[in-house]
């Protein structure tokens, strides 16, 4: 995108909208007046998306009693599918649902590894073939050239932040991963970087994994501002839509921007060049990311008027020995003071690592308590209690020092926890909440949380 179609992109967003509208159904139905606060148990479904739509009724617990929304997770990608070109149909399956049962939806959308690839200068393709277990990706009409050697390819059948090792022939490539399934001549893929005038992004350093934006690229500060806009004129005024989580600074639905050196060193570069400098408390990283957080928070408020909005705290570096790795601590009681300040009863404080031994020393479980009579607050569980997480769940071996407890009670001591630091709702993974050994439990926490 160059600088004369940015200035007009806002120009535009109305005759996009319209015809998003044509294409997609008639606008959801307005309200007048804000929308409480959430409160209660909060359903986590998987990830909704064109590929695994919501479904109906009774394809999650929208009517158990005990249930009072569904936290809906979507990415960017799912909804923006070209610039300016917007897909509503499974957002809007979620809101008719909630609809139908009198009950609402919570929504976060990830901005960051689940940005679109023509964000980022992306060809998208749709004739590829794969093999399981081979690195090789052919298409017919790709035209694979050797200045894409290096180049990042997304492609559902490979893992994320894959690049082109090779070029083989102008129809074939050799990739830096092995593909996770056979399919011949229907697969989607995109390579980045291949038009000009794209969105800098980076490829993260395992352990972490995909392509994101960095925050404080204008392009995508820009596109995502739009993107905003054109959500809310579109949901604002519905009753389903009960809180939103607000993102465009992060990697996915939490506050996170870097946990690697490398990718840590990267993004402090990044700000430098852009014009950002480090503070004896900050590295010059997390001073970008901090303006680039209220600058996004001003737009969601403008945008959102009648809809409560959070943010989904965490570090966004953790905080460890190396001094290029401190400061996340810092930034993020930042960014909770000048939100309380500048918007009083509105900036919504919650985050997503609620579990056993989960107490108000925690920087984030106090932010929560220190405000929770003033602003909207809640906590995410930080996952199931199945068998593969319990003891995750319960802060024990090999995760903590911590008693692996029955799963009932592990839930019910993380519950009362999340109900002593203010939380006015909890979301918990459907897992959980469709076990029907929990739902007396549920009702009370519900009840308990309803209190507060």
């Amino acid at each position: 995108m160059n600088k004369l179609s940015m200035k007009f992109k806002t120009l535009n967003l109305l005759a996009t909208l319209c015809a998003s509208t044509l294409a997609y159904g008639n606008p959801i139905p307005t309200i007048n007046g804000g929308k409480p606060n959430p409160t209660g148990i909060i359903d986590l479904p998987g990830a909704v998306s064109a590929q695994t739509p919501i479904g109906g009724i009774g394809d999650h617990p929208w009517q158990n009693p005990n249930v009072d929304a569904l936290r809906i997770r979507m990415g960017w990608v799912d909804i923006e599918t070209a610039d300016g070109v917007f897909n509503w149909v499974q957002l809007d399956e979620c809101i008719a649902n909630a609809a139908t049962v009198r009950k609402f939806i919570g929504l976060s959308l990830v901005s960051g590894l689940a940005a679109p690839p023509w964000l980022m200068g992306g060809v998208t393709f749709a004739d590829g073939s794969t093999t399981v277990n081979s690195a090789t990706l052919t298409s017919p009409t790709a035209n694979f050239v050797t200045a894409d050697v290096g180049r990042v390819i997304v492609c559902s059948n490979f893992p994320p932040g894959t690049t082109i090792r090779s070029r083989t022939t102008s129809t074939s490539v050799v990739l830096s991963a092995s593909a996770n399934k056979t399919k011949t001549g229907n697969v989607t893929f995109s390579i980045l970087a291949r038009n000009p005038g794209g969105a800098q992004f980076r490829n993260l350093t395992p352990p972490s994994m995909g392509v994101m934006p960095v925050p404080w690229d204008p392009i995508f500060k820009a596109q995502w501002k739009a993107f905003i806009v054109a959500l809310a004129a579109r949901y604002d005024h519905s009753p389903q839509l009960g809180y939103l989580s607000m993102t465009g600074f992060c990697q996915g639905g939490e506050a996170y921007l870097a946990g690697v050196q490398a990718d840590i060193d990267f993004f402090n570069a990044s700000a430098i060049a852009a014009g950002y400098n480090g503070t004896p408390e900050l590295p010059a990283g997390l001073v970008a990311w901090e303006a680039v957080v209220k600058e996004m928070v001003d737009q969601y408020m403008i945008s959102f008027p009648n809809t409560p909005l959070f943010i989904t705290a965490a570090r966004p570096y953790p905080d460890l020995l190396t001094p290029s790795l401190q400061g996340g601590t810092t930034a993020m009681n930042d960014i909770f003071a000048w939100g309380v300040a500048n918007y009083p009863g509105r900036f919504g404080i919650m985050n997503a690592q609620l579990h056993v031994t989960s107490t108000l020393g925690y920087f984030l479980n106090a932010a929560i308590y220190a405000n929770h009579l003033t602003e909207p607050v809640g906590i995410q569980f930080l996952c199931n209690s199945g068998p593969d997480n319990i003891a995750r769940l319960c802060n024990a071996p090999p995760y903590g020092d911590s008693p692996l407890l029955r799963p009932y009670n592990a839930m019910n001591a993380s519950f009362t926890a999340g109900v002593s630091f203010g939380c006015n709702f909890i979301e918990v993974y459907e897992y959980d909440v469709t076990n029907p050994a929990y739902q007396t439990m549920l009702a009370i926490q519900r009840a308990a949380l309803q209190r507060n």
